[in-house]
């Protein structure tokens, strides 16, 4: 893949709405009339496991790809790349993964259509 150039804007805009999804789960979660709290940080997975332990479904898909991207959120790498940390996949790849937990997010607060 000489010359490939990884579509940054992409990760940066994907790792960031996966996070405001899941901490859009963790302030309005059912129960909780928008008073819920969430954690300080951006990592992904830690976030994910949270909102799991307050009752959003945990799906399969997004406990095997999130940890990847999680890492590269947390570095804040699609905004400052570094040699020694390139991604090793195509951020296309993570696209199903990412519809699934937007589709959980969105029927566990009730909220309908795509």
């Amino acid at each position: 893949m000489e010359g490939f150039e990884p579509n940054w804007p992409k990760y940066f805009l994907l790792t960031h709405a996966i996070e405001l999804a899941i901490n859009a789960f963790l302030v309005f979660e059912p129960g909780t009339r928008g008073g819920g709290t969430k954690p300080e940080n951006h990592d992904l997975m830690g976030l994910y496991e949270e909102a799991v332990r307050r009752g959003l479904k945990c799906d399969a898909l997004v406990l095997k790809d999130l940890p990847h991207l999680s890492e590269l959120h947390k570095l804040h790498y699609a905004r400052y790349p570094r040699i020694e940390a390139k991604p090793v996949a195509l951020i296309s790849q993570f696209d199903d993964m990412v519809e699934q937990l937007f589709t959980d997010v969105r029927q566990a607060l009730g909220v309908f259509g795509r």
